[in-house]
């Protein structure tokens, strides 16, 4: 009977695993292969997070927020052993291909999105921004916001072959790519974000300067 009632709970215990891994498990996947910029990559990089997460935590305390910390945490230490094999490989190579790394990723969002959706992108997944705080420094409303970031999610689960990044359409990408690698770089949103009403493409949404919206959770979270 005591065994039966342990082999009861501990279907009950794996049932509440499965359930917590299938709320979350499309918007983590979706944050683990923008960190990573590859299917295989970021599908066993959100892999791994979850095996680290139920290490660690119980079910109950395992949420969306944990697991995306804990795969960034995951994703930095693959690219510090990286950076490290390339050190003893190559050392005069190892900063140059640290900023290729963050350059391709910047340059990904640029060409993939609209200027306005990579904007929110960033703020929203990379530096955690909640999208009321997004709302109130584009002037435009939450609805808004979450619609954006809806259609950008969508167009970078879309992967396309042969994909040119090596040019910008106009003026404006350029610049819009230069602050986003710097403000990733600083780990400083305050960089784009000052920069925003500038923006001839965002003009309608900021239409006076901002100023940084103070946010809790500003930590970097895109791949550096």
């Amino acid at each position: 009977m005591k065994q039966g009632k342990v082999q009861a709970e501990s279907r009950d215990f794996l049932e509440q695993k499965e359930r917590c891994i299938a709320d979350i498990y499309p918007s983590l996947q979706r944050y683990s292969r923008f960190l990573a910029q590859s299917s295989w990559d970021g599908d066993d990089l959100a892999h791994e997070a979850i095996i680290r997460a139920y290490k660690s935590y119980s079910p109950e305390n395992i949420n969306q927020a944990l697991l995306k910390k804990i795969a960034y945490n995951c994703w930095m230490d693959t690219l510090r052993n990286r950076k490290r094999e390339q050190l003893e490989e190559s050392p005069e190579s190892e900063m140059k291909n640290y900023s290729t790394d963050r350059g391709e990723a910047i340059s990904h969002l640029i060409n993939r999105l609209t200027l306005k959706q990579a904007v929110i992108f960033t703020l929203k997944e990379g530096f955690r921004y909640k999208t009321k705080e997004i709302a109130d420094i584009l002037q435009t409303t939450e609805f808004a916001v979450k619609s954006s970031l809806n259609r950008a999610r969508k167009q970078l689960q879309h992967s396309v072959e042969d994909e040119t990044e090596d040019s910008f359409a106009n003026d404006e990408e350029e610049k819009l790519f230069h602050l986003l690698q710097q403000s990733v770089a600083a780990e400083d949103p305050s960089i784009l974000v000052k920069t925003i009403p500038f923006l001839r493409s965002l003009e309608s949404q900021a239409k006076k300067p901002v100023l940084p919206v103070p946010s809790p959770s500003n930590t970097l979270c895109m791949a550096a």
